[in-house]
């Protein structure tokens, strides 16, 4: 039997041998084995890119839907919006099954030649105080705030302990937009926004919750003087963002300890296990010698590498020459002459202890053999 094996194929034959050594083919064929990636105009993607995609847009859809109708409830609680029964509403929410009553279209229709829009209702309600006695006013207020819900702008849930990353084509044209605001003489968004309509493209701009919207749904508020309850619900139906899905249930089952969980790989006790691992799995051997693991003085001249907040990992050259020297080591299977020779290449990875490295640092504690006892 041949085979020739290839990255997407196997091509096989069978053939059989004579006396003469004359041979005979008895089958042959070949498997072609399926992409593990697609192809696109730019080349190779993942597979399930596309389904990935597909799914991230249902969801963000949905949720965008599911915000609306929670904030007509609120609407229409307190007459701010022509009504619609929670048949209608659920019906949207669950067979995607738009309202469609004429009062309910009426209220959100653009009409440019009366100056009916959006940004028109959210100017007059930043800048005048409205009859909430009258129905006209109390619509016009609801139109306003259901058009904060749909444009309610970027948050970013990748955040690291208060520092933001002030780079990126949308934190730099949420700054631009925050300049251009200051620099027309706005205080508000919906003030500028309403101030360019018709001028210049809005929905191109990027827009930020907290600095543009919830702003100018805190002076809205404030103007025209709504209830604490009121401001409340319609906070809680605008701005409402559900927090990440906790990652617990993904943590795997402890290999010593049946039922427990794994512990974390940022947590100091599995930084010391991983560190003490490593370093008795490392052999050494001198001009030829046998083979040894690392002595107690050669543990504590690299010790330090291993504690470096600003460096999670390094390495393994690193420790080479710690023990070495410089120049003198080689990995064991190399042919050049070095005296010193490691099981380890020297362009191994070897993960450091960031973490206890921090706390240690925090409490004023030099690394050393007994840090775990001295830090706690």
């Amino acid at each position: 039997m041949g085979l020739d094996l290839g990255t997407n194929s196997i091509g096989w034959a069978v053939i059989e041998r004579a006396e003469d050594n004359s041979c005979k083919l008895l089958d042959r064929g070949v498997h072609v084995f399926q992409d593990g990636v697609a192809h696109d105009k730019s080349g190779e993607k993942p597979a399930v890119q596309d389904r990935t995609t597909a799914r991230a847009s249902r969801r963000h859809y949905f949720r965008r839907r599911l915000r609306k109708i929670e904030l007509l409830k609120v609407l229409i609680k307190h007459q701010l919006c022509p009504s619609l029964s929670m048949d209608e509403l659920d019906q949207w929410r669950y067979k995607r099954v738009y309202p469609l009553r004429d009062d309910f279209i009426d209220w959100q229709r653009t009409d440019d030649n009366i100056d009916k829009n959006p940004y028109h209702d959210r100017f007059i309600c930043i800048t005048r105080k409205l009859d909430m006695n009258s129905q006209g006013d109390r619509y016009l207020l609801g139109r306003a705030l259901y058009h904060l819900n749909q444009r309610r702008g970027f948050l970013s849930n990748r955040k690291e302990a208060g520092k933001e990353d002030e780079t990126g084509k949308v934190k730099q044209g949420i700054s631009e937009l925050s300049t251009k605001i200051e620099a027309a003489g706005c205080n508000y968004l919906g003030e500028f926004f309403y101030k360019c309509y018709g001028e210049e493209k809005i929905r191109t701009q990027y827009t930020a919750r907290e600095e543009h919207y919830r702003k100018e749904f805190n002076a809205i508020c404030t103007k025209q003087e709504l209830p604490e309850q009121l401001v409340h619900e319609l906070e809680r139906a605008i701005f409402f963002q559900r927090p990440l899905k906790s990652q617990k249930g993904n943590v795997g089952k402890c290999t010593f300890e049946k039922g427990k969980p794994r512990c974390a790989i940022s947590h100091p006790r599995y930084e010391a296990f991983r560190m003490w691992q490593f370093l008795n799995s490392v052999r050494i051997s001198y001009l030829g010698g046998v083979s040894r693991p690392l002595s107690d003085e050669e543990v504590d001249s690299i010790f330090p590498l291993f504690f470096r907040k600003s460096k999670p990992d390094f390495g393994f050259e690193e420790i080479a020459k710690r023990i070495a020297g410089k120049g003198n080591y080689a990995y064991q299977d190399s042919p050049s002459e070095q005296a010193y020779k490691f099981n380890y290449k020297m362009t191994a990875n070897v993960p450091g202890c960031p973490v206890s490295a921090a706390i240690l640092a925090s409490a004023g504690i030099e690394p050393g053999r007994n840090w775990e006892e001295e830090l706690c």
